[in-house]
Order: C-alpha cells, then sequence, then structure tokens
C-alpha cells in the first residue's frame, strides 16, 4: 500500500509519542474511577496539542452503544450515591461523590426519560421520576430554587430554577407518569415560572438571583428557553389560560432581545462567560447559542435565530480553521487551546444537529460530528467524562461533572436512533 504524506507524518508522531517524554507511566492498578487513558486515547490527546488534528474514523453503532451504556451507569449511580435524591454534582478520585445538584438534576431528566424510550428500560424513567420527585419536595417556598449544591444555600438563582424547568415539564407531561406525580410536578412548574415571571426586570432582564451578583451573563438565553418550555407546558396542559401564555411570550421576547445586544455585528459573544471579561467555556457558548436559537424559533423570531445562527457559523470558521476547538474563546475567538472542555464539545455536537435539523445544511452535521468525535476518547472506564482534559485544566479540575454526561449521551443519542 502507498503511503500518503499524512499518513508518514502522523506515524512519525506516534513513534515520538510512543518513546518520548509526552508518554506518562501507566498505572499498575487502575482505578475504576481515576482519570487513567489508554494508550490510544493519550495518542489522541497528543495529536489534538501537537498537531491540530484527529483522525477522522467514526465509531461503530456497537462502539457508540457501549459508550452510552457506561454513561448510563454512571448516572444511575449518582443518584444511587444521594439516596435517590437527585444527581451528585460531581465525582472526584479520592473524594468520592459530592451532594446533590438540583439544576443539573432538573434538565438530565430529559436525558433520562430519552433513553428509556430508546432502550424501553424502566430503570432510566424510575430514576427520572425520583429526581422529578426530590426537585417537588426542594422548593422553595416563593417557588424559586437555591443556586448550588443541596444544602449548601437558600439564595434563589434565576438560571437554575429555569434550567430545573426542563426536567419539571417534561415529567408533568409524560403519560408515563403516575398521575400524582404528574400533578406535583405542573403545580411546581407553575409555582417556578410565576417566580421567574416576578423577577424580571422592565427592560427583560434578570438582575436578582444571580450566579455573580451585579453580572448578567448572556447564557442566560438558557433561562429565556426553560422559561418558555415551562409556560408552553402549562398552556398544553390546560393549567393556564392562553392569555397567560401570550402574556409569557412576551416578556420573553423582551428578554431575549435585552441578551441579543451581546450578539455582535462581528458575529461574536460578549459577557458569555461566568464572570465580566472572563473568556467563556464552550460549555456556556453551547448554552448561549442553544438558548438564542430554541426561543427564537419558540417566539418565532426569524431575525433572531438568524444572528444566532450566523454566531455559529463563525465559531466553526474557527473550529475548521485550526482543525481543533479551544476550551474557552475571547469575544474575538481567540482561543485558549491549553484544554479541551469535554462538556462544552458535547453540548455543540448537539447544538450544530439541531441546527442541521432544522435548517438541512449539511456543513451542521459535519460539525456535529466533528465536535463530538473530539471527546470520544476521553470517557473513563467508570462512563464519566472529565470536566478538562487534561484532568487538571480550568474547567471542573480533577472532577467529573454530571451535566457532562448528560450532555455527552444527548450527542450520542442522534447517533443511536439511526
Amino acid at each position: 500500500m502507498v503511503k500518503t504524506k499524512k499518513d508518514l507524518q502522523e506515524a512519525k508522531v506516534r513513534r515520538k509519542y510512543e518513546t518520548g517524554s509526552d508518554r506518562q507511566p501507566e498505572s499498575r492498578k487502575e482505578n475504576h474511577f481515576m482519570p487513567v487513558l489508554t494508550k490510544q486515547s493519550r495518542f489522541f490527546l497528543y495529536l489534538h496539542k501537537n498537531l491540530n488534528f484527529l483522525v477522522p474514523v467514526f465509531p461503530s453503532s456497537s462502539e457508540l452503544h457501549k459508550k452510552a451504556d457506561l454513561a448510563l451507569g454512571w448516572l444511575l449511580r449518582s443518584i444511587a450515591a444521594t439516596g435517590q435524591r437527585g444527581s451528585a454534582h460531581h465525582y472526584m478520585p479520592l473524594r468520592g461523590w459530592s451532594a446533590a445538584y438540583p439544576e443539573t438534576t432538573g434538565y438530565l431528566i430529559e436525558t433520562l426519560l430519552d433513553y428509556a424510550a430508546l432502550r424501553n428500560d424502566p430503570r432510566y424513567r424510575h430514576a427520572a421520576f425520583l429526581c422529578a420527585a426530590w426537585l417537588c419536595d426542594i422548593q422553595q417556598p416563593d417557588g424559586s430554587y437555591a443556586g448550588g449544591m443541596a444544602g449548601q444555600t437558600t439564595r434563589p438563582s434565576v438560571f437554575n430554577t429555569a434550567q430545573i424547568m426542563f426536567g419539571l415539564a417534561r415529567v408533568a407531561s409524560s403519560p408515563d407518569a403516575p398521575e400524582q406525580q404528574r400533578t406535583a410536578c405542573a403545580n411546581a412548574l407553575r409555582r417556578a415560572v410565576s417566580w421567574l415571571d416576578g423577577c424580571a426586570e422592565p427592560d427583560g432582564s434578570w438582575q436578582k438571583g444571580a450566579y455573580r451578583t451585579g453580572y448578567v451573563p448572556t447564557y442566560y438565553s438558557r433561562a429565556v428557553w426553560g422559561w418558555l418550555i415551562g409556560a408552553r407546558t402549562l398552556r398544553e396542559a390546560g393549567i393556564w389560560p392562553e392569555a397567560a401564555w401570550q402574556d409569557i411570550q412576551e416578556k420573553a421576547r423582551r428578554a431575549l432581545l435585552f441578551y441579543a445586544t451581546r450578539l455582535l455585528p462581528e458575529h461574536t459573544i460578549a459577557d458569555a462567560g461566568f464572570g465580566p471579561g472572563e473568556a467563556a467555556f464552550t460549555h456556556t457558548i453551547a448554552y448561549t447559542l442553544e438558548g438564542f436559537w430554541h426561543s427564537a424559533r419558540l417566539l418565532e423570531e426569524s431575525g433572531l435565530a438568524d444572528r444566532a445562527r450566523r454566531v455559529a457559523d463563525r465559531l466553526w470558521e474557527v473550529r475548521t480553521a485550526r482543525q481543533r476547538t479551544a476550551g474557552r474563546y475571547d469575544p474575538d475567538w481567540q482561543g485558549d487551546y491549553s484544554f479541551l472542555c469535554p462538556t462544552g464539545n458535547a453540548q455543540l455536537s448537539v447544538l450544530y444537529h439541531q441546527l442541521w435539523r432544522d435548517t438541512a445544511h449539511p456543513p451542521y452535521d459535519h460539525a456535529a460530528c466533528a465536535f463530538l468525535m473530539e471527546i470520544l476518547p476521553f470517557q473513563a472506564a467508570s462512563g464519566g467524562l472529565p470536566g478538562s482534559v487534561p484532568f487538571w485544566g480550568p474547567y471542573m479540575r480533577f472532577r467529573y461533572p454530571n451535566w457532562a454526561v448528560k450532555f455527552f449521551l444527548d450527542a450520542l443519542l442522534p447517533y443511536l436512533r439511526r
């Protein structure tokens, strides 16, 4: 077989990697949860850091199903670790499981129910319903949900409350849920939607209940999406009249227009990070774009949807030019390539697959595949996904967050359904 220049270059790099200082010593006894990379994974990491490309070999369907099995097992263990009262925020080697995290427990309910339907497996449905019951139990008297992990604080969080709505709405409308639980989730949803309504400022923004006091991030566009999903579910269930739904739509439109002022003419985003002036992890960039795309389509605001799409196009241009994804970007799309944020990659795969479904534009399908392929080698033997690659990177350092697994499963789902 005639070898191409690329084949020879790859072989040269492989020899250097396997004999050089970049190779890490293998653990004699692998801890089930420790971040021990396989030889193949280390090679992929070396390529990612040094040659700016990954070998485009997409796994078979059976291999993807195995990865999903591992991830689902990890999620079930994260719920068992809290006594079936929510999913643990993260797993940390040597320290074990953390307390439950209401925000991400809320939206991972959707993932569990999707896989319960795909696999016809009642375990995932049962776990989802247990999570929903716990969320109904811990809702605060004013209808809000507290930020942080369970028991950390009682300070209400706008963003966390909105994310929990995704799970409450799904169970409230699920024909498989017991009637009593559907009613409980609908009541919790009604109170949460009303609380967000009461927190909205005249300009549409949410100033109260912030992650950082005084900072209103652009990724609140995803809170608008959750708010709309909650209100629409109440209308479809006959709990809210049409007039109430129309009122929420107008307020959500005002909110989205407020956050859209941060979608800049250069097709980039201002204030998409966790703090003012900070570069944004791909995790919050994806949050922002998901929120704008879905909210704009629910509100039939094609102009806002097009603006979000142009930002997504620009991000893909940057990704294509470098042939790899940075862990975070500044507003000028200058990337920090010292690490990869697997959570963000998984979310971006989900986003671009949705763009492809909604527009039938082929490059989005390719983008979805590329973002997913970049993180496939880094799933741990336990099924978890690290916050950063390398493991000591700045996002969720030395931890396996539950939402990384949730979005990884969401990214796999379209390929498992084919």
